[in-house]
């Protein structure tokens, strides 16, 4: 159903797409901010539950866009393809005075220059694809269709501003959504010991994520309650995955409700590299990173990607502070071991600690939900 407030001509229409539960959360910090300056904005586009929750009219379900890997993203080929001609016809008829494009750059940069091919309208993209690290060729795209690049680590906007993108560090937004609790209070809300060590499982949110990461986790974390009978572990769990599909010991704890606040609390996480690895950065969570995906996709991955780390923490620091096990090193022994090195270690995880933290003094900024808002509305006041 169309909104009837969206159809009125006296609000101005902004059409935003988000293309993950990540650009999900960091685009209702986005909305919010962009109402605070003008009450009468309107949205329309894709997004999940929370930007719905801001008010977004959103053309399809945020799940059916959740694909990841160069096989699966073949075998979508037609509902994006779909999709993408969808997104077309409803900017036409909602002729917005603007693009926002979240993230999510294999489907977002397509359609930049799809729209840009039709309709001359300006894009704003907040939260940059990682081109730095793989498919550079993707800046001929970004100088020709892209307005204003947004970006969310200090080294981009002078990496872009190089090569004559217009961009702009805003900050990372994760601190928009953070406030600091004490270790205590964290615990009391998750019926955790605080005088005990806390274990986090962090699988991933995707659905094909976890079904690569979880069993090696929980293999893991068998060995290491075997050693330790006092550690206690707490699975991270995304709220819409059914995770009965999977044998987890009772021993984990199951956290759908505040997982980030499991992160925040944990003496040590085993995490999926991703987002994640950026909160328990800003969070003091010293970490172990894993990844795995299919044989063709790892195979590929490592033809084309130009940086020496899967992990945004040591991509940020250019140095490897948090230990990386990734596709055939992914394994639970291995997982295992590394984080019994780790735990036993005081001096290594203070120095993770003290390397984190300045990771996270470089992400701070100044409010980047704000500061992309300004931004984007400027573009068009």
């Amino acid at each position: 159903m169309e909104s009837n407030r969206t159809n009125n001509i006296n609000h101005p229409v902004y059409f935003i797409i988000a293309g993950e539960k990540s650009a999900d959360n960091h685009g209702s910090y986005l909305m919010k901010a962009m109402l605070e300056k003008n009450p009468q904005i309107c949205f329309v586009g894709i997004g999940g539950k929370n930007m719905i929750n801001e008010g977004l009219n959103s053309l399809e379900n945020l799940d059916k866009m959740a694909v990841m890997g160069f096989l699966e993203v073949i075998k979508h080929y037609y509902f994006f393809k779909k999709l993408i001609n969808k997104i077309i016809e409803k900017i036409n008829y909602y002729n917005p005075i603007q693009i926002i494009l979240i993230d999510y750059p294999g489907f977002n940069l397509r359609l930049a220059k799809k729209i840009k091919q039709k309709i001359q309208i300006p894009i704003s993209y907040y939260i940059s694809p990682q081109i730095w690290a793989w498919k550079e060729n993707r800046i001929e795209t970004i100088k020709k269709y892209i307005d204003q690049m947004l970006v969310i680590f200090p080294f981009e906007e002078e990496w872009y501003k190089a090569r004559g993108v217009n961009a702009i560090f805003v900050g990372h937004p994760l601190f928009d959504s953070w406030e600091k609790s004490n270790r205590e209070k964290l615990c009391k809300i998750l019926n955790l010991n605080s005088n005990k060590n806390i274990i986090v499982l962090y699988p991933g949110s995707r659905l094909q994520e976890i079904q690569k990461h979880l069993p090696i986790m929980v293999k893991a974390a068998i060995k290491l309650k075997s050693f330790d009978d006092n550690f206690q572990f707490v699975l991270g769990a995304s709220d819409d995955i059914n995770w009965s599909q999977w044998i987890i010991p009772k021993f984990i704890k199951i956290e759908s409700t505040n997982p980030a606040k499991a992160l925040e609390c944990a003496d040590i996480a085993m995490i999926a590299s991703g987002t994640s690895t950026i909160e328990a950065a800003v969070f003091g969570t010293p970490m172990i990173i894993i990844y795995k995906m299919s044989q063709v996709s790892w195979w590929l991955s490592k033809l084309l990607v130009k940086i020496k780390y899967a992990g945004m923490v040591n991509i940020i620091s250019n140095k490897k502070i948090v230990p990386e096990l990734l596709q055939n090193n992914a394994t639970p022994d291995k997982l295992y071991s590394t984080m019994i090195n780790l735990i036993n270690n005081h001096l290594s995880l203070d120095k993770m600690k003290a390397d984190l933290l300045l990771v996270k003094s470089n992400l701070q900024g100044n409010g980047a939900s704000k500061n992309a808002a300004k931004n984007i509305i400027d573009l068009t006041s």
